[in-house]
């Protein structure tokens, strides 16, 4: 039979394939521009119908924000003649609102003779016929790779076949220093820029964490090494996402199926083994999987043997060292942390990372971290005899946190000791606070009700964000030692552990920051006010015989190197009294406000009103912003320029500075402000003093104006600011009348009594107010203590008469007035 002579209906085949295939199918007539889609289409996505006009821009509308430029490019791509097929997996929307992956192919059919594109036909992969899919990177996961590997192996496919499992080093920084968002784009993008390099026989899997897998059927050394060096050339340059440029590397244990046995068992096994070989030996290589490998495993059993037989052996071997806690404002030790230390039979003393993964792993974490908690317990009801604060921390597993019965183990072991529970603190790393355990919640809920202390350890390396933070029921956040490292060498460190300290402060949560290792470090921290410090500054983990030594007996060994900052009992009461805090507030005779750490004016005082002549203090609150004009004189945003005062007076505790204010109609208003930190209810604001300069500026304007004219006068001039009572300018020859340095001058020194300055200013006053020019009287100075007799003439400077000049001389006129 001739093809030619085959017929099959269209329709008939289009309905058939609708019916019979499980992925969705479209057929698009694009000279109408409309698109007919299989039924399973029209249900799983929010479709107008079977029947859709302009499918491509409706469809694409579902399609993920991170994915629908790379969709319409590719579309783009076929109608400009570019490319005749349609490859792309992207995340779209379906009609149960969740994004799902999908792998869309299609072809473009044109006309033989004019190229325009009459139709197009394809197939979108359902999810469930791609295999398991990863979520972040969009490539098949962990458990497709094993079912493929078992698949192909049973097919005895795999002799020539190698593969690789690669790691991104340091991959914890990028989340740590960046956000754990951002690492998740980097795994998105490696993933799809690693996927368009390698050959398409390889295919890339995902695996846990920041590891990927190959499988290549051609696993020859030769072949597998070219393929890591592709991907190191790949990581050799710097890259960008976000409007951010990142670097990393990444390593490799490569394995030939060839070389080893049982593939199922050990293949996934042996690669680890060689890409924990290639991070040990520096990071950035590929290291094939050898047999002598496997020696690191004999070394963990018998490791993991020792540590049963010391359990078995009322736990020789295991034993706690001691951290110090230190009250950041004072110094004063007020704690320590437990840390388990174990001296093997077989290998001696290990590093806590030899071990720890073992007894959890094991199990064995189970009766060790109760015979841990009883110890530090113990010791610390110990200690808090000599010091009655002190607390004890502890580390606990996520083992013992599903154990049913750990907090009632809790409960009896601070029984056996007669200690309060709030002299416990139970630290757990972030992980399991993000848990959706329900038997972690409800173990954490329990203790929490007995009285205990949540801490969570290692704040920032993990998945939670400062946004997060506020939603876990814990008392004490611990702030990570790599951001104390980078302190001044990255600003988002300190900013971070700024951020971190006011956000728990105002959510009623402590901070601890450890890794402090030196003083510079130690008094930085102090000055955000984080509650405790840890670290070597104070002592490395110590045996508790050293540590009663060193801190038991003298818990304020460290208080020389604390910031002092003493408060007076008046100033403790107000800082817990809000009340009384106002009342303060209205007594001070300037523009009084206090600030938050979040920039906000929080509250003002009366003399704050009436300065820029307002209503009422809400006023001024509502529009405190408005009372400065946009820029300072010196061109800096007024904005930018209050933070950054406010926040050196958080940090440094005070700072004076020249403040330009305005009414709200505009008028200028000169001012000098002065910042304060002050603590109120276990926190810290800022307390601002504003201080109106007009009056002084105009008095400095008008001294120096004058001082031209009046300075070489063979008499005595004085000016006087009538408000304040006060002589603001005194001429040479006046300062040497009376003998005088500078002025100010005190004139009531040189007044024979009862005769006093105010009397003198408010007599002139009245007489030039009835009508007067000048007025002149008749009085007595002490000079080098001898009465001596002047003539007084005085007269208005300014319309406003706010300043008054009085001269005096030794001329025979008569006086209007003796005094």
């Amino acid at each position: 039979m001739k093809l030619d002579n085959f017929y099959v209906d269209d329709k008939m085949v289009s309905k058939a394939l609708m019916s019979s295939i499980d992925d969705y199918i479209y057929l698009g007539d694009l000279t109408t521009n409309v698109f007919f889609v299989s039924q399973n289409m029209y249900d799983d996505f929010d479709l107008p119908g079977r029947l859709v006009e302009d499918l491509v821009n409706v469809w694409g509308r579902l399609i993920h924000e991170k994915d629908k430029e790379r969709y319409f490019k590719s579309i783009d791509d076929m109608l400009a003649g570019k490319a005749d097929s349609h490859n792309e997996e992207y995340q779209i929307r379906n009609r149960k609102g969740q994004y799902v992956w999908v792998h869309c192919k299609g072809c473009l059919y044109r006309d033989p003779q004019t190229q325009a594109p009459l139709s197009f036909i394809g197939i979108v992969k359902k999810p469930s016929s791609l295999g398991k899919v990863d979520s972040i990177t969009g490539l098949l996961a962990h458990e497709t790779f094993q079912e493929t590997l078992q698949n192909l192996s049973a097919d005895g496919m795999l002799d020539n076949a190698g593969f690789m499992i690669l790691g991104i080093d340091n991959f914890t920084k990028i989340n740590t220093l960046k956000t754990h968002h951002f690492g998740d784009i980097v795994l998105r993008n490696t993933a799809q820029d690693l996927t368009g390099l390698l050959p398409e026989s390889v295919q890339l899997y995902r695996f846990d964490g920041d590891q990927f897998a190959i499988f290549t059927p051609d696993g020859t050394r030769c072949s597998l090494r070219a393929i890591y060096e592709t991907i190191q050339a790949y990581t050799s340059h710097s890259h960008s996402a976000e409007g951010q440029t990142y670097d990393f590397t990444m390593s490799a244990g490569a394995v030939r199926f060839a070389d080893i046995s049982d593939i199922d068992e050990k293949a996934e096994k042996c690669a680890a083994i060689a890409l924990k070989e290639a991070k040990a030996n520096g990071k950035n290589q590929c290291v094939f999987f050898e047999e002598s490998m496997l020696d690191y495993k004999v070394r963990e059993q018998a490791i993991l043997q020792d540590l049963q037989e010391s359990i078995a052996d009322n736990y020789a071997g295991y034993h706690l060292v001691y951290q110090p806690i230190a009250d950041a404002a004072t110094l004063r030790i007020i704690g320590a942390e437990a840390l388990l230390r174990y001296q093997s039979k077989t290998y001696g003393a290990l590093y806590p990372d030899e071990f720890i993964h073992l007894l959890e792993n094991s199990g064995l974490i189970l009766p060790v971290g109760r015979w841990v908690l009883s110890e530090a317990i113990k010791m610390c009801a110990k200690w808090r005899q000599r010091i009655p604060e002190f607390v004890m921390s502890v580390n606990v597993s996520c083992l013992q946190l599903k154990d049913d019965d750990f907090p009632h183990i809790v409960e009896t072991e601070l029984e056996k000791a007669h200690l309060p529970a709030d002299s416990l603190i139970l630290e757990m790393t972030e992980s399991y606070f993000v848990s959706d355990s329900d038997i972690i919640a409800d173990a954490l809920s329990k203790l929490r009700k007995l009285g205990c202390n949540i801490a969570m350890d290692d704040f920032g390396t993990g998945y939670s964000s400062l946004g997060r933070l506020t939603n876990f029921n814990i008392d004490i956040v611990k702030i990570d030692r790599l951001f104390v490292q980078q302190l001044y060498a990255n600003h988002f460190n300190h900013s971070f552990i700024e951020a971190v300290i006011r956000l728990c402060h105002s959510a009623g949560m402590k901070v601890c920051v450890e890794g402090v290792e030196t003083c510079e470090e130690q008094q930085s921290i102090s000055s955000l006010y984080s509650d405790t410090l840890q670290g070597y500054f104070f002592s490395k983990p110590i045996p508790p015989q050293s540590f009663e030594e060193n801190f038991i007996a003298q818990p304020d060994c460290m208080g020389k190197y604390a910031i002092k900052e003493e408060l007076p009992p008046y100033c403790i009461k107000m800082s817990s009294n809000k009340d009384l805090l106002l009342m303060m507030m209205d007594a001070v005779p300037l523009g009084f406000n206090l600030w938050n750490h979040n920039y906000q004016n929080v509250e003002c005082n009366h003399a704050a009103v009436k300065m820029f002549d307002l209503l009422s203090e809400e006023e001024y609150l509502d529009h405190f912003y408005d009372l400065s004009p946009e820029y300072q004189p010196d061109g800096t945003p007024s904005m930018q320029k209050a933070k950054e005062y406010i926040s050196k007076a958080f940090e440094k505790g005070s700072c004076v500075f020249y403040w330009q204010h305005q009414k709200l109609n505009g008028e200028p208003m000169p001012c000098e402000v002065t910042l304060v930190r002050i603590r109120y209810k276990n926190e810290y604001l800022v307390a601002g003093y504003t201080r109106d300069l007009r009056r002084q500026l105009r008095i400095e304007a008008l001294c120096e104006s004058k001082c031209h004219v009046y300075d070489p006068l063979p008499e005595a001039v004085m000016i006087f600011d009538i408000a304040k009572h006060a002589c603001v300018y005194a001429n040479p020859f006046m300062l040497e009348f009376v003998n005088a340095k500078a002025y100010p001058l005190q004139l009531d020194q040189f007044l024979m009594p009862p005769l006093s300055m105010k009397e003198l200013i408010d007599l002139s006053c009245h007489q030039l107010n009835i009508g007067k020019r000048i007025f002149t009287f008749e009085f007595n100075l002490l000079i080098k203590g001898k009465p001596t007799p002047v003539l007084a003439s005085s007269t208005y400077l300014s319309d406003h008469h706010d300043y008054l000049m009085i001269t005096l001389n030794r001329t025979e006129l008569k006086p209007e007035v003796s005094l």
